[in-house]
């Protein structure tokens, strides 16, 4: 009777974390198929050069790629994708940011970093309805503090995730790590 009933509870399990499971999908965009990805990095054509003390641009890319991936989203790397979705990043870079760790010791305000981003999905086939447009802003307990390239990849996928897939309910996500 017990394992009958342990059986039983299993499944229910089972049956449960799988409806969970199909139901973000059916959220995902990109689950069912794959989007494009493209990073505007505030009207230039290309990303700026790396910084010494926040990393490199690079680095963003690759975060805000796997985290998404992780996620269930699945990217192609073909132009035009028929059925998808494309996923404009647009990036905001932040110059002049000091990078010293300790301020106030002769600031050398020579590095750049990103200041905010906003995804945009944009349908391919009409008939396909596209998530609102998310915003990240990622918020330092200083403002003279200011995130690595990769940290503000991870957070900013996190933050689509949470809004796109989790309709912003539950926990966000985590803070971004600010140097």
């Amino acid at each position: 009777m017990q394992i009958r009933f342990a059986m039983f509870a299993t499944g229910l399990a089972l049956a449960g974390a799988a409806a969970t499971t199909a139901a973000a999908q059916n959220k995902n965009p990109c689950a069912d198929h794959p989007c494009n990805i493209v990073f505007d990095w505030g009207g230039s054509s290309s990303s700026p050069d790396p910084d010494r003390h926040f990393g490199n641009p690079s680095e963003l890319e690759a975060m805000f790629v796997q985290t998404l991936q992780g996620a269930g989203f699945r990217f192609s790397s073909s132009a035009a994708q028929e059925g998808g979705m494309t996923i404009n990043v647009r990036l905001t870079p932040q110059n002049r940011v000091i990078c010293d760790n300790m301020p106030g010791t002769s600031s050398d305000m020579s590095c750049h970093t990103v200041s905010r981003a906003s995804v945009v999905f944009v349908p391919n086939d009409a008939s396909q309805k596209a998530p609102g447009r998310v915003d990240i802003n990622p918020r330092c307990s200083d403002p003279t503090l200011h995130p690595t390239y990769a940290s503000f990849g991870e957070f900013a996928a996190a933050s689509v995730v949470y809004a796109v897939i989790n309709d912003s309910k539950g926990d966000r996500p985590a803070a971004v790590k600010c140097r």
